[in-house]
């Protein structure tokens, strides 16, 4: 039998990405032992009992997995070590388990320190660290780097980008008018993106963004909205979004915006939109793989290095850094680094009007995503796993 222990966190500083990529991966592993004929057992390790909800949360069936809160402050992983090795040792059986960390505050003393109870994989997106583990897995690059010189194996590469299954083979149709849009800026959206995209595009003039410092009311006066007011704009948020009441007043006040929460089919809810706005993320490969017109924005380091190939391979345009509010506009799309809040929101309504006017511009842009990423990842990760 095959025991991999998932060890990974979610919570509102650190969102519930590293919670659904792993949950993801685990669903593959026990589909491929299944095919294989292969037991395989999976337990996952958390920090804390606000992950062990938030993973929960999010099984397709109660008590899908077994949840293990270890107590620890997932800041300050190596402080963990001797509880994870008391637990690893009282169920250790014939094989050496699996631990498959997915956390940016694993560490190489970390690695060091578990590697003779255990087989370690890592997930990593920084390649700011060295990896000396037996599996190294980043989907976001195919190069690779003198951090990962002392990996045993490794996974590079979009090929192994974990997505669910309902992502492996969607069914999708570039439509002659655009009428649909989906906004995914995160189920916290910690820079309110999407309200004020919103309120850019329907000129609400008493409006100004205090917190971040922009008027957005005044970047309508510089594009023509009118045709984008005539779209229908499909919210994805939940109530960890601190404007989460202001998105649903919103949406009352205007018929055109729909609020999506605690979404099971993602895809199918993809699918039904012509375009789309996303911050960097899992999301993006999503609507890779399902073949969504997309224009993208950066809010976090780790998403640097995918938006930055997508739009240099002109997949994914990018609008730019939200974090970086009083930048300067280099006015060079490609350099994500130099653009201001303002400008990103202006940038997002730009490339919206050329999308939403040109479906030759759609379609090629829909063919070329589906041509870079199949969606089949999580199975391609789940067999080294049980193969090595």
């Amino acid at each position: 039998m095959t025991t991999i222990y998932f060890r990974t966190d979610g919570n509102s500083n650190i969102a519930t990405g590293h919670l659904m990529r792993c949950l993801t991966i685990a669903r593959a592993c026990i589909q491929t032992g299944q095919s294989k004929g292969q037991d395989v057992q999976i337990s996952f390790l958390v920090s804390d009992h606000q992950s062990r909800s938030l993973l929960e949360d999010r099984f397709e069936a109660p008590r899908e997995f077994s949840v293990y809160c270890l107590n620890s402050d997932y800041r300050r992983m190596e402080t963990e070590v001797s509880e994870l090795l008391s637990f690893i040792t009282d169920r250790a059986g014939q094989e050496k388990p699996w631990l498959f960390i997915d956390s940016y505050y694993a560490s190489p003393n970390y690695f060091r320190r578990l590697s003779g109870s255990c087989k370690i994989a890592y997930l990593d997106d920084l390649r700011s660290f060295e990896c000396p583990v037996d599996l190294l897995i980043n989907y976001d690059t195919e190069q690779d780097c003198s951090h990962y010189a002392g990996a045993s194996r490794k996974l590079l590469g979009p090929q192994y980008t974990p997505l669910r299954a309902q992502f492996q083979s969607p069914s999708y149709n570039i439509r002659p008018r655009t009428e649909h849009v989906l906004l995914s800026t995160g189920g916290t959206d910690p820079y309110g993106l999407a309200e004020q995209l919103l309120h850019a595009i329907y000129d609400h003039t008493d409006y100004p963004d205090k917190k971040h410092g922009n008027t957005v009311a005044s970047l309508s006066s510089h594009w023509d909205t009118a045709c984008l007011q005539t779209l229908h704009y499909h919210v994805v948020t939940s109530r960890a979004n601190t404007r989460y009441d202001i998105l649903h007043t919103l949406a009352m006040e205007n018929s055109h915006i729909h609020i999506h929460e605690n979404v099971s089919d993602m895809a199918s809810l993809m699918a039904s939109c012509d375009m789309a706005v996303s911050a960097g993320g899992t999301t993006l490969s999503e609507l890779c793989a399902v073949g969504v017109p997309t224009i993208s924005y950066l809010m976090a380091d780790n998403q640097r290095t995918a938006v930055d190939r997508f739009s240099a391979e002109e997949i994914i345009p990018c609008a730019g850094d939200i974090r970086l509010s009083l930048a300067q506009n280099t006015g060079d799309q490609t350099d994500t680094s130099q653009i201001s809040s303002d400008a990103v929101l202006s940038n997002i309504l730009r490339f919206m009007t050329h999308m939403s006017e040109n479906v030759e511009v759609r379609q090629k842009s829909s063919q070329q995503m589906r041509a870079f990423l199949d969606g089949c990842g999580a199975g391609r990760i789940a067999d080294a796993l049980l193969s090595f």
